[in-house]
């Protein structure tokens, strides 16, 4: 087999086994919204969104999106607790 096929066979591979091999540090997007466009980012475990819902609840739309897309390879997304600064 060519070396191209190969390393496609294994991309194929590694991408197919993403939950397992693939672990995402930090990103940066861009969500086209509704209504307007939201910067989402990640650093290690830490979620931001420049939208007024993750501003007031710590939480939104735009981030479970990439949390959705991204499954396994990111920390969770999580509700903050009654009472904390950004409930």
């Amino acid at each position: 087999m060519d070396s191209a096929a190969s390393r496609i066979i294994k991309a194929r591979q590694y991408a197919a086994e993403k939950d397992q091999r693939i672990r995402v540090y930090s990103f940066e997007v861009e969500i086209h919204g509704d209504n307007a466009n939201h910067f989402v980012s990640y650093n290690r475990g830490k979620w931001n969104c420049d939208c007024e819902e993750f501003i007031r609840r710590g939480i939104c739309a735009h981030v479970m999106a990439m949390e959705e897309i991204l499954g396994d390879s990111v920390e969770p997304a999580f509700l903050p607790e009654p009472g904390s600064a950004a409930a």
